[in-house]
């Protein structure tokens, strides 16, 4: 391998068509000094030149993005199972079958309106009729952002009219959603008790399978010519569900990963354990580890520090980190600094001591893109939206704004030749690195998934991870250079190897050919 020293002293030696981490060599979403791709998707779509052999996604397997290192593809997962028991737990995945979703953002006098609406319904009110009724209701009861997080949720619950479940009642079974009862009877007593219906508490006991949640931490080392899986590190873990979705980092020979209960470092050769250290979470982690200067940070609540030769935890900051972005690298000066969009803030943090250098309004699950003196990313509060930071050692200062409003999460943007694209909850947007003028924007169907650059062209799930779109990066226009059906999931990224593409699938690893 050549030696390719990174800027922000991430100590990789890589090849340049590796992949190494989340988001890419820099953590920017960009591949650098790769090889020329396709310039037009073909008709017949992509070749596909393997997939692997089963690896579960989502509820059972979260939803982190596979790396790439030389000719080998890594995965980090939280791997679900369910064994036969005789307990019961009316847990996540019971409450949205049964149709839970938090109606916080609604306020309780207009949950109460939607309920007396529901409840109120005709018998004979149906199909298109209900249709038409129920999207003007929505049209005149919610606000902007309401009709974003609950259009699907009014509508589902006035089809199902008088049926559904009431609202106090699955408010009453999120809040015991820890609850195990030791048999089915103890649960149903307990339901009993609760005074609801029979009808209700058939529904929600018919409800609960007659079995318990299970998982192991696992880090898979796939072949990237052909898919198969070279070894399987595996650890007991806890079931912590799809948020459990932390993407590996992969430098020298050791892979670092953050599962449900541990940060653990493996042989990247054998996938022997070289060491692990407990990490307590309150929920499971998205967001992904960060090697530099010896030092792993990982925002996992608070940003923390470990040493990378044998996971001693150096520091913990309680001024950075939170929610679910992953934490960046800048280099000024010589000096290494770690930037992380944490819960409410933009915290720059020094690596080898954890000191906070300095703290800026910000927050929110989008990891920054640092394009030399530049940041990018997108703040969780709308009316901030997309911001663009000028960095200093001893700051940053804001540059432009534009308001933007996503529907679930904040998606991380890429910064190349001077733009800013954008690829939000159905919106493409691109913008004037420097002066924030806006180049063009662009509906699209895409959500959540954060794309990613290669030879001069974007790539980026859509369609709920049906479509693979890529696109020309340019200023001028939105130049679409095709698309390919790949019905893959839609939040883990695109991870370019060389002139291969790799997704997370649902239920395992597919490799495309992207070679002219």
């Amino acid at each position: 391998m050549c030696a390719v020293f990174f800027a922000a002293v991430l100590e990789f030696c890589a090849d340049a068509g590796d992949w190494p981490q989340w988001r890419g060599p820099q953590r920017n979403g960009v591949a650098e000094g790769g090889v020329p791709l396709l310039d037009r998707v073909p008709s017949e779509g992509l070749k596909e030149l393997w997939e692997s052999e089963g690896v579960p996604a989502n509820d059972e397997g979260g939803l982190s993005s596979p790396v790439t290192v030389g000719d080998r593809v890594y995965l980090s997962l939280v791997w679900h199972r369910d064994l036969p028991s005789e307990t019961r737990q009316i847990g996540e995945l019971v409450l949205r079958q049964i149709g839970h979703q938090s109606t916080k953002a609604l306020g309780p006098e207009l949950v109460k309106k939607l309920e007396e609406t529901r409840s109120g319904l005709s018998p004979t009110l149906r199909g298109s009729k209900l249709d038409e009724f129920s999207r003007k209701w929505v049209e005149e009861n919610l606000d902007a952002k309401q009709k974003q997080l609950y259009s699907g949720f009014v509508l589902n619950r006035f089809k199902k009219g008088s049926l559904a479940i009431p609202l106090e009642v699955l408010d009453t079974l999120d809040r015991n959603k820890d609850t195990v009862f030791p048999s089915d009877a103890a649960m149903r007593g307990w339901l009993e008790f609760q005074g609801w219906p029979e009808r209700v508490r058939e529904e929600i006991a018919a409800a609960v399978p007659p079995t318990r949640r299970v998982a192991e931490d696992v880090i898979l080392c796939l072949s990237l010519r052909d898919g198969k899986t070279l070894w399987k590190a595996s650890a007991a873990g806890a079931p912590l569900g799809r948020t459990a979705s932390s993407t590996p980092c992969v430098v020298g020979n050791r892979v670092y990963a953050l599962g449900s209960t541990r940060l653990w470092c493996v042989d990247a050769e054998t996938g022997a354990m070289l060491w692990e250290r407990p990490v307590v979470q309150k929920r499971a982690q998205g967001t992904s580890p960060l090697l530099v200067d010896g030092v792993v940070v990982i925002n996992s609540e608070v940003l923390k520090g470990f040493a990378a030769e044998d996971g001693r935890e150096l520091w913990s900051q309680v001024r950075a980190g939170g929610g679910s972005s992953s934490p960046v690298t800048w280099t000024a000066g010589g000096q290494s600094f770690v930037l992380c969009n944490g819960a409410g803030t933009l915290d720059a943090v020094d690596p080898r001591t954890g000191e906070l250098r300095w703290s800026i309004p910000g927050g929110g699950d989008s990891t920054p893109a640092v394009s030399g003196e530049w940041l990018a990313v997108q703040v969780r509060k709308p009316q901030t939206g997309l911001a663009v930071f000028h960095l200093k050692p001893d700051g940053a200062e804001r540059v432009w704004t534009h308001t933007v409003d996503a529907l679930r999460t904040q998606s991380s943007p890429v910064v190349a030749d001077g733009v800013v694209y954008l690829m939000d909850d159905n919106v493409h947007f691109a913008f004037e690195l420097e002066s924030g003028k806006m180049l063009w924007r662009e509906g699209a169907q895409s959500t959540i998934a954060s794309p990613v650059l290669a030879d001069g062209k974007l790539f980026a799930m859509a369609n709920n991870g049906n479509t693979l779109l890529v696109l020309k990066a340019g200023r001028e226009s939105r130049e679409e250079l095709g698309r390919a059906t790949v019905r893959a999931q839609w939040v883990p990224s695109p991870c370019i190897a060389g002139d291969r593409l790799v997704l997370r699938m649902k239920d395992r690893l597919k490799c495309w050919s992207l070679a002219p």
